[in-house]
């Protein structure tokens, strides 16, 4: 009665629907993993973010010495005072907020007290800004309250900014490519202000605070596992009516 199943176009079937069970199961798995790992690291910036902000030279400190690694030092808030080198501003293209799309300047800052030099996202101005190039950085001492943030890295398929040469446009805040033309820059961190004082350009906004979603991986996750029963099914069906039919 069932002989038929052991035919080799039907074999074929089998094969091929436990193979597409499997790979939509390890998809929804996959899926899964996404979402546990997002909700990680929403809890873990939720956390930092709402931290008191400590003082930036001795954050540097810890870095240095190892007692804290750049990365568990992300979204950490700090407070620093320092003065701008504004001549050495270099644009963060391609960039949008709030619906806009935009540049954020980057300044490099000698920190007060320290003497280290770190780079600062000074804010966010929209592409119908006008007179961007204008958005000069404060003189003299200024205190900021920001937030720590790494270096970032090109995402695959993306664009990457020139090796050599000196830019004055950037895709990429990439703190050991600028560094190559900042010297002395800190390339382990830099800082998004989210306040200044004195305050900066009118151009500016301050860069909007993370996403903290988790996602479409949940809703994904359960497609691939409903798709696996589907399948399943079909193949059910498809055995049932042979079978009435022989």
């Amino acid at each position: 009665m069932y002989r038929f199943l052991l035919r080799p176009s039907w074999v074929l079937l089998h094969v091929t629907v436990v193979a597409t069970i499997v790979l939509m199961i390890n998809l929804g798995l996959w899926q899964f993993d996404r979402y546990q790992e997002r909700l990680d690291f929403n809890e873990i910036v939720s956390a930092r973010i709402e931290a008191q902000p400590q003082d930036l030279n001795e954050l540097l400190l810890e870095i240095e010495t190892g007692t804290m690694t750049a990365n568990e030092a992300e979204w950490l808030n700090i407070f620093a005072s320092g003065e701008y080198l504004d001549e050495q501003t270099v644009n963060a293209v391609n960039r949008s907020q709030g619906g806009f799309s935009g540049v954020d300047p980057l300044t490099p800052m000698r920190i007060a007290g320290g003497n280290q030099l770190v780079l600062v996202n000074r804010g966010f101005i929209a592409q119908s800004a006008q007179n961007q190039e204008f958005a000069q950085a404060p003189v003299g001492t200024v205190e900021i309250l920001g937030r720590v943030r790494v270096s970032e890295v090109r995402k695959t398929g993306g664009l990457s900014d020139p090796a050599d040469g000196v830019l004055k446009e950037v895709i990429n805040i990439d703190l050991d490519r600028l560094g190559q033309q900042i010297q002395g820059l800190n390339t382990e961190i830099f800082i998004e202000v989210l306040k200044s004082n004195p305050a900066d350009s009118m151009l500016l906004v301050p860069i909007a605070d993370p996403i903290l979603s988790s996602g479409s991986h949940l809703s994904y996750t359960a497609q691939w596992f409903i798709f696996s029963v589907f399948v399943a099914a079909g193949w059910v069906v498809v055995v049932r009516r042979k079978l009435k039919s022989s």
